[in-house]
């Protein structure tokens, strides 16, 4: 499960990569795009997969709401959803299965997340407690496309 995680992240890093245009790298004040994300590994077709986008330590943290959200339906363990007009700037992702669609995210009695979840740019097998700053990814493209991996 962890080579499969850490090959997703691997994956959302190089798509982020190859998405970018290195000519926008220094002079991005303005500049907007569309981002799509590709969710996989649902756990089954059933409720919705939640994709937030956060822009800050008090979004990641869940002191402020997300920069922006999407919950889409699932056919065939799989969502997608696209960000229109989104800032360049550097974002953290944070996606989860909400299999019996309360609108949160379901923990065990010790505090575990009992729903497939992920997290840009992380492992979760090998940081349970992840921070903005090692979760961020940074979006400058016109048309950026990310895969992500439940987990």
């Amino acid at each position: 499960m962890t080579k499969t995680f850490t090959t997703a992240c691997l994956f959302l890093s190089m798509a982020l990569t190859v998405c970018a245009h290195p000519s926008l790298a220094d002079d991005s004040a303005g500049q907007r795009g569309n981002l799509t994300i590709e969710v996989t590994a649902a756990a089954s077709d059933d409720g919705f997969v939640d994709i937030s986008l956060l822009n800050s330590n008090e979004q990641f943290s869940g002191q402020v709401a997300p920069q922006l959200n999407c919950r889409q339906t699932i056919q065939q363990q799989r969502a997608r959803c696209t960000f229109n007009d989104v800032p360049y700037g550097e974002y953290a992702l944070f996606v989860y299965h909400d299999e019996n669609d309360n609108h949160e995210l379901d923990e065990n009695f010790l505090g575990a997340p009992t729903e497939k979840l992920a997290i840009s740019a992380v492992d979760l097998a090998s940081n349970t407690s992840p921070t903005f700053e090692q979760s961020k990814i940074r979006f400058h493209s016109p048309h950026g496309q990310l895969f992500i991996n439940l987990q």
